[in-house]
Parts: C-alpha cells; sequence; structure tokens
C-alpha cells in the first residue's frame, strides 16, 4: 500500500510539472483576484466601495496610532503599517469584507517582544524584524497550501486567548486612561493593578476628565445608535465614525487648553496634560529587518506567537465573513496574500498586520461590493501620513487610551460564551480558560501554546480512550442495531446466543488499541462461557487469576447479588464488530485484532475442540479500510445473504425438476440458532411444503444464487442449508458484511452448516435461563 502511495505521489509531482507551463496563466489570475473581478466591476458598486474605505480610512487612522502606543512603537508605526495591508489586499484577496492592518492582539505580542529586547534593538528594529520574519513564514504556508495545520486550533482556545488578549489591554490602558503617571504598562497584569492602586494619588486630574469624557462618548453613542438606529445606515454611520469624531474632538480642546502653556528652565513648554506630540510626516526610507544570530533563541517564542497570532485571526475573520455573506475565501491564498503583504511592509516602517475584525464588520455594514474599498482606506491614510500629522500633536493620551478600552472590547467575549462551551462540552470550556487565565497572567505566546497543548491532551485521550458500544436489534425493526444502554426508548432484542455484536467509535490505532481489545474480551466474558478444556491447577501459570477476573465482570454486568456460572451462559459463536466509524487502522490495531480474534478463538473452545465453530465478522468497513484489512489477511469479503426457495418436483417418468422464488430472511428463534423450515417464510406467503405435500423439512433447498466472490469483492456467499452443499469459507477468516442483519444471517446460515456442533443439548437447556445480552 505504502508502494502506491509513493507511485501515486510520483505521478501528481510528473503532472503538475508537465501542466505547469499550460497552467501558467490560470496560476497567474488564481494569485491575483483582481484580473477576474475588475473587468466585470459594475459602475453602482463605486459609492459603497467609496463610503467603505473612506468610512474604514477615518476608523484606522486613530486606531492605528492608539495599536502603535500599545506596541510600544511610535504613532506613525501604526499608520504605516495601516496603508500597505490596506492596499496589498486590494490586488490578492478573496474577501471583499477583509481589512488588513494593525490589530490589538498583534500589537499587544509585538509589544511584548519589544519590551524583551529593550537595550538590544530599537523599537522600529523589532517592529521590521518581527514583520518580515512572520511575513515569509506565512507566505510559506501559502505557497505550500498547508493552510490545513489551522485546524489543529479549536475555536475555543481562539475564543479563550482573544478574550484574554484584550481584557490584558484594556488593564495596561487604565493607567493612562485614569492619568495615573509612573505606571509600566509592560509590567504583568497584576503588578500593573497594584502599582496603579499605589500611585492612584499622583493621578493628572486634567487627564481623568478628558479620559471619562471621551469614554462616555465613545459608549453612549453605541449604545443609543444600537437602541434607535438599527435599520437605519445614515445614523449607523454616526456609531462608525464616533472614534474619529472623539479624536478630533479632543484634540480641539487638548490644543485650547495647551495653546499659550508656560516653559521650564530649558525652554520646553509645561503641557498640562499628556499629548502625542510631533508625529512625523512622510514614509520612512526602505530598511530591511534583521536579527542578530545570539536573539534568536531569545525571541523565537514570541514570534511563534506573533506569527500564529497574524495567521489564526486573519483565516478566521475571513471565514466568518466569507461564511454570513455566503462566499468563499482561498485559505492558501489569504495567506500568501498576508505573507506578501508584510514582507513588503517590513522596508517601510510597519508592524505585522493582519485581518482586522472591527474594520472589516464596518466595511461589511457600510454595503462593501469589492475589495477595492481597502484601495480607498490606504490613500486616505497616506493623504494623512504626508500632510495631516501636525494636527496629531495635540491628541491626548487619556482620549487614545479611552479609543483603544472601546475598540479592543469587542473582542471580550462575554460569559455567556464560556457557558456555552460548559454546557456543550466540559472539555472545550476547560480548554478556552486555559487559554484565557494563562494569556492574561503570563503571556499571549503561552496562553496559545498552553490552550492548543491542552486541546491536544484531550484529543489524544479521546482518541485513546473511544466510546464502545453493545448492540441489541430494535424489536419490529430487524435491520436497526443500537446500543439500548444509550436510548432506553426503543424496545430491543438481543442478537442470537452466542452472538455478540460490538462498536467501536474511532479508527483503531496504536493509541486505542490495547483498549478497544481488552473491553471486547471483558465483554466477551461477561455474556458467554468458556468452550475449551479448563486447565489443572498444574498447568495453569502462576499468575493466572482468569476466573476472579470473570467472576467480577459478571457481578457488575449481572448483579452483585446474582449467581451466574458457566451454566447459565452460551458458548461464543461469533463476534460481529461493526466499523462504520473507523476510519484508518495502522499496524498495531491489526496486530490488536490478530491478538483478539486468537483470544476469542481460544475462549470459543476451538484450539480444545477443533469442531467447534467461531467467526469473527466486520460490519460497514469503508473502502480503505477493507483494503488494509485484505492485505493483511484477516479478511474476506462476504455480502449480503440472497436466500431462495428451490421446489422439487417428480415427474412420472421418475425424473426431477425444481423451480425457484425469493424467500424473506430467515427468522431468528433464538433457540441456539438454528435455521428450520418453519423459520422460514417466501415472500409470496406460500407455504414451503414437500413435494409430497408434507410440511417437513427435507425437499426444500435454501441457497445463494450467487458464487463465491473473489477477496476483494463483496458479493453473496454461495451458501446452503440442510448439508446441500459446504460452507466455502475457512473458520479462522473475518467475514465482511454490509449490515449487521447481513452478519447475523450468514452466522445463523453457516453454523448450522457445522452440524450443530455449537448447539449442543447442554446449551439448549440453558439458553433460557437468562438473557445473555442485558447491558
Amino acid at each position: 500500500m505504502a508502494d502506491q502511495q509513493l507511485r501515486d505521489f510520483g505521478r501528481n509531482v510528473g503532472s503538475w510539472f508537465k501542466s505547469f507551463p499550460r497552467n501558467f496563466p490560470r496560476y497567474v489570475t488564481e494569485r491575483l483576484p483582481i484580473i477576474k473581478w475588475l473587468p466585470r466591476y459594475q459602475r453602482g458598486w463605486g459609492l459603497r466601495d467609496i463610503i467603505a474605505g473612506v468610512t474604514v480610512g477615518l476608523i484606522v487612522v486613530p486606531q492605528g496610532m492608539s495599536y502603535a502606543k500599545v506596541a510600544g512603537l511610535p504613532v506613525q508605526h501604526g499608520l504605516y503599517s495601516a496603508y500597505i495591508g490596506a492596499i496589498f489586499y486590494c490586488f490578492m484577496g478573496t474577501s471583499k469584507d477583509l481589512t488588513i492592518g494593525p490589530t490589538a492582539v498583534i500589537s499587544l505580542v509585538t509589544g511584548e517582544l519589544v519590551a524583551e529586547l529593550a537595550g538590544k534593538m530599537t523599537p522600529p528594529e523589532v517592529a521590521a524584524m518581527s514583520c518580515l520574519i512572520v511575513g515569509v513564514f506565512t507566505m510559506l504556508l501559502g505557497v505550500l497550501r498547508l493552510g490545513i495545520i489551522l485546524d489543529f486550533f479549536p475555536t475555543t482556545v481562539l475564543v479563550g486567548y482573544t478574550t484574554g488578549a484584550a481584557a490584558t489591554i484594556v488593564i495596561q490602558q487604565i493607567p493612562k486612561w485614569l492619568g495615573v503617571p509612573g505606571i509600566n504598562n509592560r509590567a504583568p497584569v497584576y503588578t500593573i493593578i497594584i502599582t496603579m492602586f499605589q500611585a492612584i494619588k499622583s493621578l493628572s486630574w486634567l487627564d481623568l476628565v478628558f479620559g471619562l469624557v471621551a469614554m462616555f462618548i465613545l459608549l453612549s453613542v453605541g449604545l443609543a445608535v444600537d437602541r434607535w438606529g438599527r435599520g437605519r445606515f445614515s445614523i449607523q454611520l454616526i456609531k462608525i465614525s464616533r472614534f474619529f469624531i472623539v479624536t478630533v474632538l479632543a484634540t480641539a480642546l487638548s490644543y485650547a487648553v495647551n495653546k499659550n502653556v508656560p516653559l521650564d528652565g530649558k525652554d520646553q513648554p509645561i503641557y498640562r496634560l499628556s499629548i502625542l506630540k510631533t508625529v512625523p510626516s512622510g514614509l520612512p526610507p526602505p530598511a530591511a529587518g534583521t536579527l542578530p544570530a545570539d536573539l534568536v533563541s531569545e525571541v523565537a517564542p514570541k514570534l511563534a506567537a506573533i506569527a500564529l497570532a497574524t495567521i489564526l485571526e486573519h483565516i478566521a475573520i475571513g471565514k466568518a465573513f466569507a461564511r454570513r455573506n455566503r462566499y468563499q475565501i482561498d485559505s492558501n491564498q489569504e495567506l500568501l496574500t498576508l505573507g506578501l503583504a508584510n514582507v513588503t511592509a517590513s522596508f517601510f516602517g510597519a508592524y505585522a498586520v493582519t485581518g482586522s475584525f472591527s474594520r472589516s464588520a464596518v466595511k461589511f455594514q457600510c454595503g462593501v461590493k469589492t475589495p477595492f474599498a481597502g484601495f480607498i482606506t490606504g490613500a486616505l491614510v497616506l493623504l494623512a501620513i504626508f500632510f495631516l500629522t501636525p494636527l496629531f500633536f495635540y491628541i491626548p493620551d487619556a482620549a487614545l487610551s479611552a479609543v483603544i478600552m472601546v475598540a479592543v472590547s469587542t473582542l471580550i467575549s462575554p460569559p455567556s460564551v464560556f457557558y456555552q462551551f460548559f454546557k456543550i462540552n466540559l472539555w472545550d470550556f476547560l480548554s478556552s480558560q486555559v487559554a484565557l487565565w494563562v494569556t492574561i497572567f503570563v503571556s499571549v505566546e503561552t496562553g496559545i501554546a498552553a490552550g492548543v497543548g491542552f486541546s491536544l491532551v484531550v484529543l489524544l485521550f479521546r482518541v485513546a480512550r473511544p466510546n464502545f458500544h453493545v448492540l441489541r436489534q430494535v424489536k419490529d425493526r430487524p435491520d436497526v442495531f443500537i446500543d439500548a444502554s444509550v436510548d432506553s426508548t426503543l424496545d430491543t432484542i438481543p442478537a442470537p446466543h452466542g452472538v455478540l455484536v460490538f462498536r467501536i467509535e474511532e479508527s483503531t490505532t496504536f493509541p486505542n488499541t490495547e483498549t478497544f481489545k481488552t473491553w471486547v474480551v471483558d465483554e466477551t466474558y461477561k455474556y458467554t462461557r468458556f468452550g475449551g478444556k479448563v486447565k489443572s491447577a498444574t498447568e495453569r501459570l502462576w499468575s493466572d487469576d482468569l476466573e476472579i477476573h470473570i467472576r467480577g465482570l459478571r457481578q457488575i454486568a449481572h448483579g452483585t447479588g446474582s449467581n451466574i456460572t458457566d451454566d447459565d451462559l452460551p458458548r461464543l459463536r461469533a463476534v460481529v464488530l461493526d466499523f462504520s466509524a473507523v476510519n484508518n487502522i495502522d499496524s498495531t490495531g491489526l496486530q490488536g485484532l490478530f491478538d483478539l480474534r486468537e483470544i476469542l478463538k481460544d475462549y470459543a473452545g476451538v484450539a480444545d475442540y477443533p469442531q467447534y465453530f467461531f467467526e469473527l465478522h466486520f460490519v460497514g468497513i469503508q473502502a480503505n479500510v477493507l483494503r488494509i484489512l485484505e492485505l493483511s489477511g484477516i479478511t474476506r469479503p462476504v455480502g449480503p445473504i440472497a436466500l431462495q426457495k428451490v421446489q422439487v418436483l417428480e415427474h412420472d417418468d421418475g425424473s426431477n425438476s425444481h423451480s425457484t422464488s425469493p424467500l424473506s430472511r430467515a427468522s431468528t428463534n433464538n433457540n441456539g440458532g438454528e435455521i428450520r423450515l418453519q423459520d422460514i417464510e417466501s415472500d409470496d406467503g406460500s407455504e414451503l411444503r414437500k413435494a409430497d405435500g408434507s410440511d417437513k423439512g427435507g425437499s426444500f433447498i435454501v441457497e445463494s444464487t450467487k458464487e463465491r466472490p473473489a477477496p476483494g469483492d463483496i458479493g453473496a456467499a454461495a451458501l446452503s442449508i440442510n448439508g446441500l452443499g459446504s460452507s466455502p469459507f475457512l473458520k479462522e477468516e473475518g467475514l465482511v458484511h454490509l449490515t449487521v442483519r447481513d452478519a447475523i444471517d450468514s452466522i445463523l446460515v453457516r453454523s448450522s452448516q457445522w452440524g450443530g456442533a455449537n448447539v449442543d443439548e447442554e446449551e439448549r437447556r440453558s439458553t433460557h435461563k437468562t438473557d445473555i445480552h442485558h447491558v
């Protein structure tokens, strides 16, 4: 099978190289989606795209400067990050709603890296270096089409760490918002809280007023519009633009307050509140980011966290808006676009950028039609960088902190979300809490790693300890088998005596093989008796305590007060394994099946009594698993049993002829699994009688019309009853069927062919004593 996979891989690679010249134009079109949608651009789309682009531009200017402060960078670097991502995405993006730029979470992790490398690299150098490395890593994932790795990051972890990061940003901004000086907002969260309360007496009352008023306006406008402005786009624009409006108003008031301030001894003005001051205009000269070799190991965890957060945030937001608006995005193309945007941005003073949920939501609310809106946003930011930076001088820090806190508050999931996780699955809730609290009290990268690590451990535990079921037939629905312990509302009847039906709800691989094998064997001990010869005390191993183990299992299954003995239980005849939920099986799983078969054969007594009958049957096997089982030699496929009534007629000349008609399935009478003449009915309702008119068995043959299938084919086995014909299968082979009912029919037919060796008088007397399949 491995050779076939290698050959397939080689053919695919060769086919790709041969077809590359022919497919190159299509490849370019896929990499530059603007080539496809720009020629189809409609005149009516322009107004919506312009509104969306301008609106997002008015938001990203104050947000970009605010997030740059979160990242520990001069505010202009937030603007550098804002325009490049927006323009780049216009040409290569596959989502009309998504907008790329600086975000809260990426700013937080970048700020942690800047603080960690303080004194070794300047903040702009750290920003350029991290942006370049993140871009190269993301671009490689897109080129190699490895977006599948994102599937290993569950939603619960993303919600947890995003909430934790947003809460951390809010706590870090509280001192500046309240005007408390001298607080290191890069310190751990608990340290910030403690030192803030210690320094609360030295707060600046003017900063406090600006911060509180800005916060009040932002929140009140948002709440008012949500309550009274739903469905009215003109009013919604007020909420959308409130960050820009508050920044402009706060800057105007700050200018009025600080216009005529006194000077200190060095002729420097003494401003009455904390402000941004000088913001350079224009773009910096291009420069490549570099990472000294001696710092690689020190910064690797933070860089990995930035890369993961960048990718996860971008793809999650893109898929969310695509799902909401019913279109598709190409995850690998998105990774390539994001990577190239970051690589390009790293040369122009930017730090890592990714998709922004809040600004993407604004584009959606504005009715954006195409990615062209991103070009408008980027152009507006460039306009601000070249011509409006002198106006940024008097922006109050307290107002910017209020803008940051309100902007990131949308990333904080309410308690109801986590309660929903708790109701659905305890482990999902715990993984979200691990990511949340580790992010808050340790760091973002540790929070992501802890949450994902916890989820992977839970996943491995689920694989190693899957659910197993003993199946029973639903009464009056002979083709339906369920676990009666799971659904007790349906009336069920047991499988024929000596037949056990099991289902595993996971692939059979090395983590769970031993558990699965042990569980099947223990269930067999509970409901069937040992069919072999009992060893004497001198023949047993020193560690043989099987009798004690079996006695304990039966007490659990039948009640501690029951006195179940071997005489009360049937001998094992067959085990049916429902593999419909098994998607894969590895070498360890195969070896486990071989071991299981040998254990069950010994328990059935086949080794001591060769005339005894035992078979291992498989049901619902998927094609890839069936191929592996056949290659291993453990199975031989068998299809559904096709029974026919064959009536033998005697003619006057002494010759015989026969006629056939289909029969319905033989009923299982739970009496040792015999198929008797009176248990078989023809589909047309006619009675089965001998040629001489009697109703005794003997002159009717129940047989299959299909021949024995070749290995690998699923057909019907050539079967017969009453000794007419012989079984075409060896006893030790595993048999494959489409349904559990087919398997049981086969077992009943085939067991009767073995001369009744499995239905001795002792077993017939004992089977009425207890329902051996009571679960």
